[in-house]
């Protein structure tokens, strides 16, 4: 030992300069406890302690002895099989190597802000434009390339890099921006309101019908009109010609729901004026028995999207978004209304949702011979755009009151004409375009002093701070140049907008000082609960003297959370928290998961975000990360956990039986199958995935020359089986003793959340019971070998169920922390540092004696040192 001490002397000299004009190194608690495992003829988990430098102000040391730190406080080290340090032995090394990190972290940081600069993030740039300009729906991040991310968030300066990429598509959303937001002619666009049939000729709904997918109905009976009664499975094209000349009014029942091959869409309305419309649609279901109308099994589901037109005028298979899923009651038109803003060349998508996938193509008889449940659709009815005074918002932040004239070039020869975009149509829309006479722009009769007053009331907005007059002047000065090269008013105004909208001062969040101004934290907590600029109110308050007083800071928190914009910090946070966003990435093998849908996985992501505001709501703990009383659930999702009672398409509150496992993040669907690769579960994704995102212990990566493990879907072993040859590997047994433990524990659930007592298998296996799968959905896999959920913590605790782990770290301090760490590096854009933990302990005491949670955490944070600086 006295050789290796010697050594490590000798290849650490250089650094010691450091290290003890700061603090005495705690040499003898690592030899006596350490070295034996983790030197350079041992190096356990290929850990050498005795090579790492002692010089911390380098970057790549510090991390290295922040993480043996970690260990050593957790209890992780030495393992319970080696001898444990006295507790006064171990906070006396502890407490003398955080001493020496403080130090080292101050050094490293001495001059610099903590939090860099960063520019907005594609989520962040399309909020803040559809709040600054009132347009709520304008789709902006398709334009923009993919943010970067760093530990899970793209918050984070170091994963925002801005190249010739970025500013081009900066320039290009700026113009699509000022497109919609400038009114091109004196009165608004024509309401219209029509009210139209999901069928119409040639489009999708005609070849469900045609193929016994669907069925017209009128007053709850098939319409006679078409197809003639009994010759369901004898339409022609003679009869595909006759189907546009319908009597109007016939309701579209559908037997199966979206697919590959079918989306059907309600094609006779395609957008061409941007803004907001009402929609209303009538919906029910029914029974089908075999031309018959019957009423159905319970309350069906359909659901609304919009899809967005390419160039050639199809819509593709898959919605840009959801609107919503809606009830169909049985044999009882139901009425359901929405506002939503509608972009240009976008229709609404219709799709038969809790319906299984039957296709009656094949079927003998096709629709006459099938007997099965429908959803039907009377109407759908399109009320818009609606404007309430013209005009929009969006043209008056950027033009104020100046009039809209028509544009005269005779009179104006050599000015050039204000940009304008011909409006087209794409598909089959029935609605048309207004005629247009002339070209409008606006006007001023004294430009200069025109744009200084446009310019003075816009930047402020627009950069989130005062403005000198200065940088108003500089802004003015390029729009005199245009107005000299011959660019009409509104055309140079435009010119200046579109500099203004791509300049580092919009797209960039700004924070100067090292203690945030008022205004800055006034952004802050925006860009925090919001994902955009602050509001009038927030603007005003961050103006008066006592702001930054905790009791206004509380209030504000709580009226930004009761916001709907806090819907935004909800989904954007769980996005990146708990990856939410990459729930699609790996889709189910069709084989092995049949019953699996779109429906379903749609309302996996809705569970999850309603148990979050749910926690915000009633200001829960930490502890229903873990375990909860009550779930969040839909019939769809109550279905697959195998829970009763619950009907419809709504999300509500439902209490859980004592001891149940649903309800907690944990247990969640969405994260089930985050973490499972679309065939079959691993513990070992699983594991890492609850000890970084919900405990705050992650897992470093593992030795580049581990193999990974193959999944085997024959069922010839079990995937425990399986991980029995890395866990008896030194180099990975250690982390596999942390991670494996949570992801036995949640081999109970299958790939797509359902609970499961055998894995299933296309191999050798017994015929499973139907369950709970729709009796529509045909059973293509087997019953293979039984499920272990058993496991043992590294702390010696062992588990034989879900729920028992569950029991054991429930109340676990970590939960709480890492719930702040990540909250903490949401909303200020860089990760948690050494010396912040000292009033992060603060903030969870201060929160636990109150019984606070979710809520009193965020307020606490926001009032914190950590918050209020750079």
């Amino acid at each position: 030992m006295v050789r290796k001490l010697f050594c490590f002397l000798l290849s650490s000299i250089g650094s010691f300069a450091f290290v003890f004009s700061q603090n005495k190194w705690p040499e003898n608690f690592f030899e006596t406890h350490c070295y034996d495992c983790h030197d350079k003829e041992v190096s356990k988990g290929g850990l050498d302690l005795t090579s790492f430098s002692r010089d911390l102000t380098e970057v790549n040391n510090f991390e290295r002895w922040l993480y043996a730190y970690d260990r050593i406080k957790l209890g992780e080290m030495p393992p319970k099989e080696r001898k444990k340090p006295s507790e006064g032995e171990k906070s006396k090394g502890l407490n003398s190597l955080k001493s020496l990190l403080l130090n080292a972290e101050a050094a490293i940081h001495s001059g610099k802000p903590k939090t860099k600069t960063r520019r907005l993030t594609r989520s962040e740039y399309e909020n803040t434009i559809r709040d600054l300009f009132q347009m709520p729906g304008i789709a902006l991040k398709e334009i923009l390339p993919e943010d970067g991310s760093i530990h899970g968030y793209d918050k984070q300066s170091m994963a925002l890099d801005l190249s010739h990429v970025n500013l081009s598509k900066y320039m290009e959303a700026a113009d699509h921006v000022l497109d919609l937001a400038i009114a091109t002619r004196p009165v608004a666009p024509v309401r219209q309101k029509r009210k139209i049939s999901l069928a119409n000729r040639g489009g999708f709904v005609a070849h469900i019908i045609m193929n016994g997918d669907g069925v017209l109905l009128r007053d709850m009976k098939p319409d006679p009109a078409f197809p003639p009664a009994g010759r369901y499975n004898h339409v022609n094209q003679g009869a595909h010609e006759k189907f546009g000349s319908f009597r109007t009014g016939s309701t579209v029942g559908l037997f199966r729901h979206e697919d590959e091959s079918v989306s059907p869409y309600f094609m006779e309305h395609v957008t061409l004026y941007p803004g907001i419309y009402k929609v209303r649609t009538s919906l029910w279901s029914f029974q089908w028995e075999k031309g018959k109308v019957l009423p159905s099994r319970g309350t069906e589901a359909a659901r609304l999207s919009v899809v967005r037109l390419t160039g050639d005028g199809r819509g593709g298979g898959h919605p840009s978004y959801v609107l919503g899923y809606f009830d169909a009651p049985s044999l009882k038109p139901q009425l359901h209304e929405l506002k939503v803003w509608l972009n240009h060349n976008e229709l609404i998508g219709f799709n038969a949702a809790s319906l299984a996938p039957t296709a009656n193509y094949n079927r003998k008889g096709r629709a006459m011979a099938f007997t099965g449940p429908g959803i039907a659709v009377d109407w759908l009815e399109v009320d818009g755009p609606i404007h309430q005074d013209w005009p929009p918002p969006s043209h008056k932040l950027l033009f104020g009151e100046l009039p809209i004239v028509e544009f005269d070039k005779d009179k104006n020869p050599e000015t050039v004409n204000p940009k304008r975009i011909k409006i087209k149509q794409l598909g089959a829309g029935m609605n048309r375009r207004d005629a247009e006479h002339g070209t409008w722009s606006v006007h001023s009769k004294c430009p200069v002093t025109d744009a200084r007053t446009l310019l003075v009331r816009f930047l402020p907005k627009a950069f989130r701070r005062k403005v000198s007059d200065l940088e108003v002047e500089a802004y003015l000065l390029e729009f005199e140049k245009r107005m000299k090269a011959r660019d009409s008013f509104e055309s140079a105004m435009r010119w200046v907008y579109r500099a203004v909208l791509c300049s580092p001062d919009f797209l960039f969040h700004f924070e100067n000082e090292n203690q945030l101004s008022p205004r800055q934290l006034a952004n802050r907590m925006s860009y925090f609960l919001w994902n955009s600029l602050p509001d009038e109110r927030l603007v005003e308050l961050s103006e008066s003297t006592n702001f930054k007083d905790p009791n206004t800071l509380v209030k504000e928190v709580d009226r930004m959370l009761d916001d709907p914009k806090s819907e935004r910090f909800v989904h954007d946070f769980l996005d990146q928290w708990l990856e939410l966003r990459s729930i699609g990435r790996n889709d189910p093998d069709r084989k092995l998961y049949p019953e699996f849908s779109p429906y379903l996985q749609d309302s996996m992501v809705q569970e999850t975000r309603a148990f979050f505001r749910q926690m915000l709501e009633d200001d829960l703990n930490a502890s229903h990360l873990i375990r909860s009383s009550f779930a969040m659930l839909n019939e769809k999702l109550a279905n697959h956990y195998g829970i009763s009672g619950v009907e419809g398409s709504v999300v509500r509150r439902v209490v859980l039986p004592a001891n149940h496992p649903r309800g907690p993040f944990l247990t969640h669907a969405s994260v089930l199958k985050i973490t499972a690769n679309g065939t079959t579960t691993s513990p070992v994704p699983r594991g890492a995935f609850v000890m970084d995102k919900l405990l705050g212990n992650p897992i470093p990566p593992p030795p580049s020359n581990v193999p990974a493990i193959e999944p085997d879907v024959s069922g010839a072993k079990t995937i425990r089986q399986q991980l029995d040859l890395h866990r008896n590997q030194v180099a990975c047994r250690g982390c596999h003793a942390k991670m494996d433990p949570p992801g036995f524990a949640l081999e109970s659930f299958d790939v797509i959340g359902g609970q499961r007592n055998r894995y299933r298998t296309i191999g050798n296996g017994d015929r499973p019971e139907r369950g709970n799968i729709d009796p529509f959905v045909g059973l293509s896999f087997l019953l293979g070998q039984k499920v272990e959920s058993s496991g043992e913590l590294l702390d010696g605790r062992k588990f034989s169920s879900t729920e028992e782990f569950q029991d054991l770290i429930a109340e676990d301090d970590s939960l709480s922390l890492n719930l702040l760490n990540q909250l903490q590096t949401y909303s200020i854009g860089r990760g948690p540092f050494f010396s912040d933990r000292e009033e992060q302990n603060e903030i969870l005491s201060e929160v636990n004696a109150k019984n606070g949670g979710l809520r009193s955490l965020i307020k606490k944070l926001v009032c914190s040192t950590v918050f209020e600086q750079k």
